[in-house]
Order: structure tokens, then sequence, then C-alpha cells
């Protein structure tokens, strides 16, 4: 897409450093918490080639990063996911210097057109609470929000490892488990599930991609009587350089009977373990069960982010 002097077009590996610089201005918050291991970052971007190639080749595409040029100059990024029948966006980025020039809506608009293409039936993304311009820019191109989404932080990753409560189990699954992602999609809150529709498992080769990804990745099936329950997943991506995360999903059955914090409590003992800095973990603000067990251990709240929708 070209328009004036802007253009729109598939990111490249000298892209690269840009698009660094262009991260560390659009999130400071999101980082600052995170960390940043710019060296990690660059090894990451650098497999999208590779991905790239076998998207074409298999002329299906599962990621989409797109930069946006003024005058020659990378001054603009959006980044798109495959949900099935969604996409998700996952970056609109803008250089500080160059925004308030309708560059943020041309790259936005660009990715809507692409998912449109794909034959997305809606886009999805998430907006912090008080970013006001960007809420304003979504909202004027028709999306409206659908949840909140409350993220936390424990630092330093401290406290006593709990006990699963009595008849629970932890079963170490693979990362892209296709029945793991039938619970989490039943876990949701249902109008969350309604936007977001069944997740679709990627292909074999983001897979493979995937398990050369630096960093530590753990995902476990929470059993009960036999049947999976929730997930529970541990990410350590920069390891000592930054934050860990977890991730707790169970089915409304199963809240409020003692998993959420004894799945935290193991979350807070393997970042410790790993040397990550502190802990961090989020829940949709409907889910009071893993909202007080996030504040019952000593969480803090960083931000809330706003989950918008339109459809296509």
């Amino acid at each position: 897409m070209t328009t004036g002097n802007f253009s729109v077009r598939e990111l490249r590996g000298s892209d690269l450093e840009r698009l660094i610089e262009l991260y560390k201005c659009s999130f400071p918050r999101e980082l600052g918490a995170m960390g940043f291991d710019e060296g990690t970052v660059r090894r990451q971007l650098r497999l999208y080639g590779v991905l790239k190639l076998m998207q074409r080749l298999t002329r299906r595409a599962f990621i989409l990063f797109y930069v946006g040029e003024a005058g020659g100059e990378v001054v603009a990024a959006v980044s798109l996911t495959r949900e099935r029948r969604a996409w998700y966006i996952g970056t609109v980025m803008v250089a500080p210097e160059h925004r308030r020039r309708g560059y943020g809506r041309k790259v936005l608009t660009h990715a809507l057109e692409v998912a449109r293409s794909q034959g997305a039936e809606r886009a999805i993304l998430h907006v912090l609470e008080d970013n006001y311009p960007a809420k304003g820019l979504y909202e004027s191109e028709g999306f409206v929000r659908f949840e909140r989404v409350v993220h936390f932080k424990h630092e330093p990753p401290e406290g006593e490892e709990l006990a699963l409560p009595s008849g629970y189990e932890l079963r170490r699954i693979g990362p892209f488990d296709r029945r793991a992602s039938r619970v989490i999609h039943v876990a949701r809150e249902p109008s969350s599930a309604e936007v977001y529709g069944v997740p679709e498992t990627p292909p074999w080769y983001l897979q493979a991609l995937a398990r050369i990804q630096p960093g530590v990745r753990e995902r476990y099936a929470v059993v009960h009587e036999g049947e999976w329950v929730g997930i529970y997943s541990f990410n350590a991506q920069f390891r000592e350089k930054g934050a860990a995360s977890a991730g707790i999903s169970l089915v409304r059955e199963h809240r409020g009977v003692g998993l959420e914090e004894a799945l935290l409590s193991l979350a807070l003992r393997r970042a410790r373990e790993v040397g990550c800095p502190r802990l961090l973990t989020k829940a949709d603000e409907r889910n009071t069960p893993l909202l007080s067990a996030c504040k019952a251990l000593g969480f803090t709240q960083l931000y809330v982010m706003e989950g918008m929708y339109r459809g296509l």
C-alpha cells in the first residue's frame, strides 16, 4: 500500500535495528515489566525470513509483519497472527517524532485489509486502558471493547510453595497440544470465547521454529479424576535477563478451590530457579478467583489492557 510519501511493505532483515527501536519507544511500560534482551529479539526476528518463505510455499499465512516507510525511513510497524477465523493485531507502532500524521491509521488499515484478504471474519487487539490516542484510533475504525485483562507482577518471585488441592495433579504436555487449546478456549469467559473462536493449531514449520527459540517454555494439563480441567504454563523467554510469566486457565467448575494459589506459588518457585527477577501473570477481570489469588499471594497490579474487536 502506498499513499503520498508513505508506503507499507513486509518486514525485511535490514529493518531489525529500526524495529527494535520502535518497540522500545512504543511499549516502555510493558518492556519495563518484561525486560528486553535485544540479542534474543534479534535472533527471533531473523527467523521471520524463514517463516516468510514457508508461508509463501504453503500459501497459508499465520504470522505477518509489516513496516511503514516515509521518505525511505521505517517509521511504523504492525503485526498479525491468525486465530482461525480471526486475526490478532499484536503491535501498532509509530515512531514518536512521526506521530499525529495518520501513519498509525494507515498501517492499521493495511493490516485489516490483509486479514480480510485471508478470509478473516474479525480482527482482535489489546490496548492499555489509559492509552487514549490509540483507543480513539481503534474506536474510529469500528473496534469495540469485549474484555479487560489485569496484568500483575511479583517482584522478587518469593513465597511459600503451596500443594495442589487433593485429587488434582499436573501432567506435562507439549507446547502445541490440540486438547490444551480446546481447554483454554472453554476456560475463557463466554463473550471472549465467542470473539476469539476455536483456536487453530499452528502448522508444523511454525511449531519447529518455536521449539528452537531460546528460553524456558513449559506447559501442563491440570487433571482431576482423569479429566483435563485446566492448563498451566510457565515461560521465561529471556531467563535472568527478564521476567518469567505464568498462564492459568481453569474451567469454571474448578475455580476457587485453591488451584489458582497453588499454581501461582509453583510459578514463583520456577522463576526463582531460573533466576528471573520477577514473575508476571494476568487475569480477566471477570475471573474473580484468579484475581483474588494474585492479591492474596502479594502480586501487585501493573496495568489493565482492554481487548477490542471489529468484524471484517
